[in-house]
């Protein structure tokens, strides 16, 4: 049900808005990075992956990958802007 739910939000994000994909992750020797893509209707394209302090929790590599979308969506006001994640906990802080 999570994942129709899902796939029906992301349908209807309107062509024109900057949608924002972000991740964090953590290896099995604790080196962690965050990175982000985005790709706009008009074909700008954005990625950056950056390293993370050694064993820094997924769920802080995850709003490190935030928090670096919203400063790279700072540069478009006055259009939609959505931030796509797969990070539940990092929502619900957010959230809270």
């Amino acid at each position: 049900m999570m994942r129709q739910l899902s796939l029906e939000l992301i349908n209807n994000i309107p062509s024109q808005a900057l949608v924002l994909y972000t991740d964090g992750s953590k290896s099995d020797s604790g080196r962690t990075g965050s990175g982000v893509y985005a790709k706009a209707e008009d074909g700008l394209v954005f990625r950056c992956r950056f390293r993370n302090p050694d064993n820094c929790s997924v769920f802080r590599s995850e709003l490190l990958a935030i928090r670096e979308a919203l400063n790279f969506a700072l540069h478009f006001e006055n259009r939609d802007i959505y931030v796509l994640t797969d990070s539940k906990s990092s929502i619900q802080y957010l959230k809270n």
